[in-house]
């Protein structure tokens, strides 16, 4: 009884964080990029791949809908396939998460291959590589907006990296960023590799260990060969959730250190 109201303190302290650092959410606008159009192929194909025998799709269950139900190693779990806004599906998968084990499987393109099709009959027009490419970090693009996720008790993220293929018809009724190409769909071409995240200490081995404290958005930024804004969004995340505190500043730059086991959020 004393360790289940330990973790309640540890998660409401957790939240409360977040709570309190939702206005610094501003300075990560939603980009339209990578992941933000119609999905359902991708979609279907991951539900496939993360069913098994005796699986159940579109579950209803504590007023919600759940992806996936199926039975592992470890008993029942929840999958949830969401390819993007993380944060719309965050109070949903915190409220299941409190009697179930969820696991939120997130697809980052890192091949794309664009096809685009004459809207009057249907032939290829032309075919090219997309110039984005995403990779592991690219989950921080949503965890900013979601930050009670990372580490939550009976959440895992698994970030898996694909190949897609997207056809396209160019008959101007589609978005300006891509001249009035019109998404028709996006499929699953290949899954490349994953990541799981399941508790603090997996999310944590992102920063080297090497890497001297305090850290900076310019110093993990280095240490991992991204830019400093990606770099930014980590540590800010990490903080939001309760994994790093705050160390002061450098100039106009946040700094962070690692937060000991058993402080208030942390769980190991």
């Amino acid at each position: 009884m004393k360790e289940a109201r330990e973790g309640a303190d540890g998660d409401r302290a957790r939240l409360e964080a977040v709570c309190e650092a939702e206005e610094a959410l501003e300075s990560f606008p939603i980009y339209e990029g990578i992941g933000v159009y119609a999905e359902s192929g991708l979609h279907s194909s991951l539900k496939a791949s993360y069913s098994g025998a005796g699986s159940r799709f579109e579950v209803p269950l504590e007023g919600k809908i759940v992806d996936v139900v199926r039975i592992g190693p470890h008993g029942e779990e929840l999958v949830e396939i969401q390819t993007h806004r993380l944060d719309k599906i965050r109070d949903k998968v915190l409220s299941l998460a409190k009697g179930h084990k969820v696991r939120i499987v997130h697809p980052v393109p890192v091949v794309t291959r664009i096809v685009r099709i004459s809207p009057e009959t249907g032939e290829i027009l032309s075919e090219r590589k997309s110039p984005k490419s995403g990779d592991c970090y690219s989950i921080f693009d949503e965890l900013v907006r979601a930050p009670a996720l990372i580490g939550a008790r009976n959440i895992t993220i698994e970030v898996v990296l694909v190949r897609c293929r997207e056809v396209r018809c160019r008959d101007g009724t589609g978005s300006w960023r891509r001249r009035g190409d019109r998404i028709l769909s996006r499929d699953l071409d290949g899954i490349l590799s994953s990541r799981v995240f399941s508790k603090p200490s997996d999310w944590l081995k992102i920063i080297p260990a090497a890497l001297a404290q305090p850290w900076s958005s310019a110093s993990l930024g280095e240490a991992l060969e991204i830019g400093p804004e990606r770099a930014r969004k980590i540590l800010y995340s990490y903080a939001a959730a309760g994994l790093i505190a705050s160390a002061g500043k450098a100039g106009r730059r946040k700094l962070y250190e690692a937060r000991p086991a058993g402080a208030r959020g942390y769980k190991k």
